[in-house]
């Protein structure tokens, strides 16, 4: 059971570390670009991959905004819910010291 949750913990920051490095050299690419221009874009290698990369970062940056707001609303809740002072509300005639004799 522990090697199952150590191997998802390696594979999320597996994951996460190739996010961030997609995410990092498609921005470097579109920035070293921004000065292409050619006549035909639709046969251009250069206007594709400017294309693929702006669609990745649109994609990534939606999902990290969706990300964030999620964390923040389970920070939130979590911070409210903390604050109860949860009290048993359970009243028996015991608690209340009723006479049980007649």
């Amino acid at each position: 059971m522990k090697t199952n949750s150590s191997f998802n913990r390696i594979l999320a920051v597996v994951a996460m570390i190739a996010t961030v490095f997609v995410m990092h050299f498609s921005c470097q690419y579109i920035s070293e670009h921004t000065g292409h221009h050619c006549d035909d874009s639709s046969h251009c290698p250069v206007c594709t991959m400017i294309l693929q990369c702006e669609n990745v970062v649109k994609t990534l940056g939606t999902g990290l905004i969706v990300a964030a707001a999620i964390a923040f609303i389970t920070k939130a809740i979590n911070e409210v819910v903390s604050h109860f002072n949860y009290q048993s509300i359970q009243t028996t005639l015991v608690s209340q010291k009723v006479r049980l004799d007649s």
